[in-house]
């Protein structure tokens, strides 16, 4: 079959005989029942079961066919159909099903697939069983492109004439993301052959970027039979949907058609107001177009650049729009029509932002916006509903939008639903609008769920209560202008989805907004009480302005749709806003003059004698004071850095209360943007070092979203919730250790790690956190750290006490399951590495290690004395692979690298010390700790190593457990979110200082020193030591003995009371060789320890044999992990 004839039969109105056909071409094995078992549904005329596909793997579709009663609007109401084929799949009968929703008084009907399975293999094997159901749809009749279903639809005929159809390919022929992606390399195409034909600059880049936006808009508009309605249609009824395709072709080779066309569409039309709608006829013959208001098709500074396109131009964009079903309603986690939406819009907008990557830019899934949307009003909710009784029917009110029997009662119901239309929501870095606009779906689904028992009689407008949503609850400020109109478009098109006309839409100018949330010029908690003085000088009384007026003026002008009031209210806002600045700027001038005055005072000549030390002492301090006052005034008036610092009290009165007080949010959402510190340090380097002295959490290496981590708490009214996703280096790095006692001096709640799932196209792992603002810092509650395995479900979780996370800082261990948390807590009762030890550092700093490259040489033989270069990569544990490995150093390899002591010592006497020191030297990036010891000080290290210096005797225990089974363990659990593609770990001396180091006695030390001279010296022994036994079966051996004295140093009662401790035994049977002259000694000594050991009726043997067996919840774990 060809593609254009799959399409007609795709647009036809819905005829089973039809489809009969086409499902026994596409599936192998296709029963449809004489006789259909029906189904009872109140949504439902007649229908119900009427067959099954057999698939290649032997799995099973359901096939159900249903028309819906006529009050049904099909193309929009897919959420309300979607249980009634849903509840009647088994998992274990039948794997999905195929459903048909049609009537026979509308054109279009759904092809919709259910499936409770989330994932397959490769070969179509179920992964994960038992999954909500998840649906997704196909939109298919005379008023649909029904190109992407017909493009989809032959990859199965192609696939069952080529082999077999599994249920995996069923699933990728309704994939969402697979169109996602399909059309956002088709946008893009066409973006960037606009932009080619334009200057290379930003100016022109948003132009282009708006221009697509609004003509992606009318796509919306068109498809709700909005644009080009006769004009003797009373109502807004039978518009053209493909209105901008025939507006194209009317107009065939007009390369004037933007400036003669599509402007006066824009400007002229949609942003003016018509008497009875009518359009101008160059836009259709005695047709309507609504009036659109909201500041989206307003002429501004952009758009008088005067651009002109070629006609093709815009008949290629146009056509290529025109393949797509494009879906006003926004899809959710759990049911998507495989089409356009505006939720899969803000994330091809977001993409196209500049330089999005360079400013930490990603977006996020929408089950995890749906997850902290959600999570976000229930803490809100019980913050205020405190009553015990009522947390387990929230949780259901907001997860499931079902109401409970305990809060179906008016004055329950009532309260809930006062709340959550006085929320306060705020997104400080809004991107394309993911986290208000998952919000605004939250607040008004509860309330629609809660209405029948709050307001029995009232009615329910959807339109209006989502416009009044936007208007009371929703609040964002992005640094991008682009994702400030990403985000705005995406709030209109909510509200068109549920207009039943076409009304003027809101102006969103105050309630997202343009600007640096993390800069602002004055203070947030500076008073301003006695700002409107001086503006209501000389005003009548009905002019006077008060902070009740200002927020009625700024809630007026939102609402507004006429121009010319709309620039009156702009003009007097703007002046209101210069009256802050004004009052503010005269405290601070005010502050200045008394300091001056002290100032003065205390310079003044006296009469007799001289002023007094403490007097002098005084006016030093008021002088700096003053200066430094002064020099903070000047920068924050003339530093270009503010010029777009947002005033979060100017912008947003709504959170102000009679007395100019900010109120602060409720709620703190979002994702704010990831920038290292040493891409900060390259592209802003000012904001950086501002940043760092406003922020007290900005400490080290600090990334971007700690400061916005810190001002979204700033943000909070007292016991608000913030909720943010960030890299989940938040829970362990040494740059977050300021952030996370910030935080948890705070009420911490949720802390999700979602590090083992791909949750960006990039390398972030992120977690995400919901806490409450100082809740009370003496209430000892739980902090829930949950291990996700998926972007909705969790592998492990532990309630862990406030008290335990604010005395221990590093959070990564809370997320394993118990067993392991328990092992965890145990072993780190000990006192830590950098307590044990005083002398451990980097092998050399960033500008050493450039300049030392300069001293490296190939081997070669010389008089001077040498030291071997080592680096990460020919460090393994007890040994190094100097001479047998390359060694990679800053882009060069080297094989047997060495440096003239001499030129080290001249360099840099305190790095020579080192290099000739007895020392520990440590792999900087590996799986699991390697280390090796310098006993003769003959090797200098790289960049990339740390070195532990001392005393033999300690360096050698150190080493041994730095090396064991035990720490890996340890460390893989402390410090998993650092973990890099592949599982490796970054270990610097941050990470080895948290090393606990059990204390033990001089003799345990000697046996554990002796074990490692063992180890050491099977490694560089070149003979074999048995002709029956291999050397590396001995040192095995010898290794877990050594692991195994080390799990008896930190459970020593533990394996007492199994009876499976080994100290004493080894104490005895293991003799030092150190003292010992010969290989042939030593090796000798070694051997024969060996063949001890593996006696049968040795201790230490049966011992180590029983380790896992006895021990199954620690030292299993340990070995085994």
């Amino acid at each position: 079959m060809q593609l254009n004839d799959l399409k007609k039969l795709l647009s036809l109105k819905f005829d089973l005989n039809i489809w009969s056909n086409l499902l026994n071409q596409l599936f192998p094995k296709v029963e449809l029942f004489t006789s259909p078992a029906k189904v009872t549904d109140s949504s439902v005329k007649t229908g119900g079961h009427i067959g099954n596909i057999r698939l290649d793997d032997g799995r099973s579709l359901a096939i159900f066919s249903f028309e819906v009663i006529d009050n049904i609007l099909i193309a929009r109401n897919r959420k309300g159909l979607r249980e009634i084929a849903a509840k009647y799949i088994d998992q274990s009968l039948i794997h999905g099903a195929l459903v048909f929703y049609y009537s026979a008084n509308q054109d279009d009907y759904r092809l919709t697939f259910i499936a409770k399975q989330t994932f397959f293999n490769e070969k179509g094997e179920l992964e994960k069983k038992e999954t909500a159901p998840k649906r997704y749809t196909f939109l298919l009749g005379p008023n649909e492109p029904c190109t992407t279903a017909a493009k989809r639809l032959l990859e199965l005929f192609d696939k069952k004439a080529k082999g077999s159809i599994y249920l995996a390919d069923v699933v990728e022929t309704f994939s969402v993301e697979r169109l996602n992606k399909e059309f956002f390399t088709g946008y893009k195409a066409q973006y960037t052959k606009f932009i080619k034909q334009l200057p290379d600059s930003k100016h022109h880049r948003d132009y282009v970027k708006k221009l697509l936006g609004r003509l992606v808009f009318l796509q919306f508009l068109q498809k709700k039979g909005w644009m080009g309605v006769p004009a003797s249609n009373t109502k807004w009824e039978g518009g053209d949907k493909e209105y901008l395709l025939h507006l194209i072709e009317r107009n065939e080779g007009n390369n004037s058609l933007l400036s003669h066309v599509l402007e006066p569409l824009f400007f002229k039309t949609l942003n003016e107001p018509r008497t009875n709608d009518l359009a101008d006829g160059i836009l259709g013959e005695n047709i309507k177009i609504p009036y659109l208001n909201g500041g989206l098709f307003e002429e501004d500074e952009l758009d008088k650049m005067r651009i002109d396109f070629s006609y093709d131009f815009f008949k290629e964009l146009i056509h290529f729009f025109s393949q797509y079903n494009f879906t006003i309603d926004e899809n959710d986690p759990d049911d998507s029509e495989v089409g356009i939406d505006p939720e899969m819009l803000g994330h091809i907008f977001e993409n196209l932002l500049e330089d999005n990557k360079d400013k930490g830019a990603f977006y996020t899934p929408k089950e995890i916006v749906q997850y902290m949307s959600r999570q976000s009003i229930i803490q809100y909710l019980k913050t205020y509903i405190t009553e015990e009784q009522y947390a387990s029917a929230i949780d259901t009110l907001v997860n499931t939008y079902q109401v409970e029997p305990i809060l179906q009662n008016k004055e329950i119901a009532s309260r809930l639903t006062t709340l959550l239309q006085n929320v306060k929501v705020c997104d400080p870095a809004i991107g394309s609008g993911a986290f208000p606009m998952g919000v605004m779906n939250v607040l008004f689904h509860t309330r629609h769920t809660l209405h029948a028992f709050a307001d029995k009689n009232g009615s329910w407008n959807a339109a209006q209560v989502k416009r009044e949503i936007i208007q009371n609850n929703i609040f964002g400020v992005d640094i991008e202008q682009g994702a400030v109109d990403i985000a705005r478009l995406r709030f209109w098109l909510a509200l068109v989805v549920d207009a039943d006309v076409p009304q003027p839409l809101p102006n969103l100018d105050y309630k997202i907004t343009c600007g640096n949330s993390l800069l602002s010029r004055y203070a947030i908690d500076a008073p301003i009480e006695n700002v409107f003085v001086e503006y209501n000088k000389d005003k009548a009384n009905e002019d006077k302005m008060s902070f009740a007026k200002y927020k009625q003026l700024v809630n007026d002008f939102t609402n507004s749709s006429d121009h010319v009031a709309k620039e009156e209210f702009r003009e007097t806002i703007e002046s209101i806003k210069n009256a802050f600045k004004v009052e503010l700027s005269n405290q601070f001038k005010h502050k200045l003059a008394k300091l001056r005055g002290k100032i003065s005072t205390l310079e003044a000549p006296m009469l007799f004698g001289e002023r007094a030390k403490s007097e002098l002492k005084e006016l030093k301090k008021l002088k700096i004071q003053f200066n430094k006052l002064e020099q903070e005034q000047d920068d924050i008036l003339s530093n270009q850095l503010y010029s777009n610092a947002f005033e979060w009290r100017f912008e947003f009165p709504q959170l102000l209360d009679e007395n100019g007080v900010f109120t602060g949010f409720d709620i703190v959402i979002g994702n704010p943007p990831y920038i290292d510190s040493e891409t900060m340090e390259k592209t802003m380097p000012e904001y950086r070092n501002l940043y760092k002295q406003i922020y007290q959490t900005a400490k080290g290496n600090w990334d971007i979203y700690v400061p916005f981590i810190e001002q979204g708490n700033i943000l909070l009214r007292q016991s608000g919730i913030q909720t943010y996703i960030v890299p989940n280096k938040l829970v362990s790095v040494k740059y977050t250790e300021a952030l996370r006692v910030y935080i948890s001096q705070q009420r911490p709640i949720v802390i999700r790690d979602y590090g083992s799932v791909p949750v960006f196209d990039a390398d972030v792992y992120p977690c995400v956190f919901i806490l409450q603002k100082k809740y009370d810092t003496t209430d000892n509650s739980y902090t829930f750290f949950e291990k996700m395995q998926d972007l909705t479900n969790y592998k492990s979780h532990n309630e862990v006490t406030t008290e335990q996370i604010r005395k221990d800082l590093y959070w990564d261990k809370f997320f394993v399951n118990t067993v392991d948390l328990t092992n965890v807590l145990s072993i780190s009762q000990h006192s830590l590495l950098n307590e044990y030890v005083t002398n451990i550092c980097g092998a050399a700093t960033v500008g050493e290690a450039y300049d030392l490259k300069s001293y490296i040489f190939e081997y070669a033989e010389t008089q001077d004395k040498i030291l071997k270069f080592i680096n990460t990569g020919t460090i393994d544990p007890y040994c190094v692979l100097w001479g047998k490995k390359k060694t990679q150093y800053i882009k060069e390899n080297y094989y047997q690298p060495i440096v003239i002591a001499s030129q080290l010592q001249k360099y840099s006497p305190r790095r020579y010390e080192q290099s000739i020191s007895k020392k520990i030297v440590v792999a900087g990036m590996s799986l699991n700790i390697e280390a090796f010891y310098d006993a003769t000080g003959e090797y200098i290290a790289g960049k990339s190593t740390t070195l532990i210096l001392g005393e033999e005797i300690n360096l050698k225990y150190l080493l041994a457990i730095l090396n064991s089974k035990l720490m890996g363990y340890y460390l893989r659990i402390v410090f998993n979110s650092l973990k890099m593609a592949g599982g490796y770990i970054n270990f610097g001396v941050n990470e080895l200082c948290q090393i606990p180091i059990a204390s033990t006695t001089n003799q345990i030390k000697d046996l554990i020193g002796n074990l490692v001279d063992y180890i050491m010296f099977i490694k560089e022994y070149k003979e074999n030591m048995s002709n029956m036994i291999s050397n590396t079966i001995i040192e095995d051996y010898f290794n877990r003995l050594l692991n195994g004295c080390v799990y008896e140093l930190y459970f020593k009662e533990h394996m007492k009371e199994l009876e499976i401790d080994i100290i004493d035994s080894a104490l005895e049977l293991i003799k030092p060789i150190s003292q010992l002259t010969t290989e042939e000694d030593k090796s000798e000594v070694i051997l024969n320890t060996f063949m001890t050991i593996k006696k049968t009726d040795n201790p230490i043997r049966n011992r180590l044999d029983l380790f896992t067996l006895r021990s199954s919840k620690i030292l299993k774990h340990i070995i085994e992990g």
